[in-house]
């Protein structure tokens, strides 16, 4: 509501008192309500309502989110004590919707705050370095003897696989750009893909990571992603990029380095942070990690390079695939692809590959809410026939919800947009057989919204990027710098020797046993080492300052457990595993195929020497 000119020397002033270090006893000097009488007109209060909404707003702008938090409690708090049951309809109407300006506010500055506190906590806040840093365009490529092998590999024997990924980037890279340039991170990590999926939106790895991004299942509930019999957003061009972007941010907050990130990524912060303590140096190059995270950063670097200059490499010329056009529409409900595709004069194929989530012809979403893709021009000719009343028929879809800690009966009813009591009933969910961690819920399709409805455009989920952020505190902070230069690996072959090792590359035995960690003169064949040539070997080891070093000290990292997952996250979640009820008629073979596991895992997460389970047993299942 705009001040009126009668007022603008009171706003003056309010503005002048809240704004400056003690706002708070300069409003109570105003606007405390014991300072009025009956004879003061209501107008007079709205004018110090306005005053007091105006301040909180100048507050948080600046910064001042305690000062506008109690100006707007000072605004609402008059407003409460001048409404009256004499109070004129007008003045009524005036004050509740100042009432309502103010409350909105103060939620605002409350989140401001919590977001800020949290930043300050996590080491994270916004300092002017940070606020005067030019964003991030690109990463700078890091070469040594292994990036240019990899280089060598994809110009030479590699080439047709990596103009056969570079063909299927065309349809998804400005996609994935855009993407990655919203959540704030460099749109040169849209290369990583190259590397773990090729651009291939169904890529499945052998320890079930799945989608262009490669995520693995628990994983991806972790940031907010769906996997169930229906819908599997791995698979997800849009929101599999969003959920990886903010994988990739959490581990750069805890790092502050791309290739331990990157390497993080793959192996999980667990497996890096525990190198990195034991091995006391936050240079990546100088990190022995798993093999396979110790060929992903060169990979990453090498394809890099060659996206910075296709042409000095040869890859100018490749024909790459039309990029995605497509409109979107959001349901509330189930919807089945076979009747949208007839609706929107398109094929059934082409919702499918425009949506590849989507794992049967029929689906919905989280909290019911599904987003369709439409081949460009076609949303516009559904949506005209359902204006013109075209039926939408219901689908009659069953879902199943595992329950997982802290949820409730009503929290998950919310979740599926479906009443609680039913769902309760349909499950034998009672007093005496009480909701209880890793049981299997059904939520039945008649529970659900037989038809349904179009989304309104204004609701954030109706955007198909849509994914719900996660809290997910990093364990640590570390100020990591790697640097590759005069980093190079030697492999021992058949008759090899540290002493021959080091005579061919110029460098002291007691320089490998340094460089590696290693205990014994004796090596067996196959053994990488990490040697330094140049400058680089005089070079002191990029230790953690202080600060890291303490932060370290602090968390407890799990120990290394042996697996096919290329991916373990989490030393800071609720824990990188799910509990369990076993079933009647389940094995440990079963349940491990079940969650994309070992047998050997099941046994060390659960300290199981046989195999032999039973029904009702509570297991701990690894996600990581």
């Amino acid at each position: 509501m705009p001040v009126r000119p009668s007022h603008l020397a009171a706003l003056t002033a309010a503005l002048f008192i809240y704004c400056t270090a003690s706002p708070v006893r300069g409003a109570e000097s105003r606007t405390t309500p014991a300072s009025y009488d009956s004879s003061e007109s209501s107008n007079s209060v709205i004018s110090d309502v306005q005053a007091a909404y105006q301040a909180a707003w100048a507050q948080r702008q600046s910064g001042e989110l305690e000062g506008a938090i109690r100006s707007t409690e000072q605004g609402l708090e008059l407003i409460d004590k001048t409404i009256t049951p004499d109070l004129d309809a007008t003045s009524r109407r005036a004050l509740v919707d100042l009432r309502a300006r103010l409350a909105g506010l103060r939620i605002a500055a409350k989140r401001d705050a919590a977001n800020q506190s949290m930043a300050r906590a996590n080491g994270n806040e916004a300092d002017d370095r940070v606020l005067n840093t030019p964003a991030a365009e690109e990463i700078t490529p890091q070469f040594n003897a292994e990036v240019f092998r990899y280089i060598e590999y994809f110009t030479g024997a590699g080439r047709s696989v990596f103009e056969r990924w570079l063909k299927r980037s065309g349809r998804y890279m400005d996609l994935f750009r855009g993407v990655l340039q919203k959540e704030g991170l460099p749109p040169d990590l849209v290369h990583l893909v190259f590397v773990e999926s090729g651009f291939n939106i169904n890529a499945r790895s052998i320890s079930a990571a799945v989608g262009p991004w490669q995520f693995l299942g628990g994983t991806a509930r972790v940031f907010g992603l769906t996997v169930n019999k229906w819908v599997d957003e791995r698979k997800d061009p849009e929101k599999s990029t969003v959920a990886a972007a903010r994988y990739l941010k959490h581990l750069y907050t805890i790092f502050g380095d791309w290739p331990l990130a990157l390497a993080s990524y793959n192996a999980g912060e667990g497996t890096v942070l525990r190198a990195i303590k034991r091995q006391g140096t936050t240079n990546y190059w100088d990190l022995r990690l798993p093999r396979q995270t110790e060929d992903y950063v060169p990979q990453f670097m090498a394809v890099l390079a060659i996206a910075h200059d296709p042409e000095k490499y040869g890859f100018d010329s490749v024909d790459l695939d039309e990029p995605m056009e497509f409109d979107q529409i959001a349901f509330k409900g189930a919807v089945d692809l076979h009747v949208i595709a007839k609706m929107a004069d398109c094929t059934y194929e082409q919702l499918r590959e425009l949506n590849p989530a989507v794992l049967r012809g029929a689906a919905t979403g989280r909290e019911g809410v599904i987003t369709i893709r439409l081949p460009r021009g076609k949303g516009e000719i559904l949506m005209k026939k359902l204006d013109e009343g075209a039926p939408l028929p219901g689908v009659n879809l069953a879902l199943q919800h595992r329950v997982r800690s802290r949820e409730t009966i009503q929290s998950i009813a919310s979740q599926y947009g479906v009443n609680a009591r039913q769902l309760a009933l349909a499950n034998g969910i009672g007093q005496k057989h009480p909701l209880r961690r890793g049981v299997v819920l059904t939520i039945p399709a008649s529970l659900s919204a037989r038809h349904p409805e179009v989304l309104d455009a204004a609701d954030p989920r109706a955007s198909t990027a849509y994914v719900p952020t996660r809290d997910i505190r990093p364990p640590a902070t570390l100020n990591a710098e790697s640097n590759a230069d005069g980093r190079v690996k030697v492999t021992v072959r058949r008759g090899m020797t540290l002493a021959s090792i080091a005579e061919a590359n110029g460098c002291t035995v007691e320089d490998i046993m340094r460089w590696n960690h290693l205990t014994t003169r004796t090596v067996r064949r196959g053994t990488r080492l990490k040697i330094r040539t140049g400058d680089s070997m005089n070079e002191a080891p990029a230790v953690m300052d202080s600060a890291s070093t303490a932060q370290l000290a602090k968390i407890r990292l799990r120990p290394t457990r042996r697996t096919t997952s290329h991916r373990q996250v989490a030393v800071t979640y609720t824990g990188p595993h799910t509990t369990i009820v076993v079933q009647r008629g389940e094995t440990l073979e079963s349940i491990a195929k079940r969650h994309g596991v070992t047998i050997a895992q099941l046994k060390r997460a659960n300290g199981l020497n046989g195999s032999v389970i039973r029904a009702g047993q509570r297991l701990r299942v690894p996600t990581g």
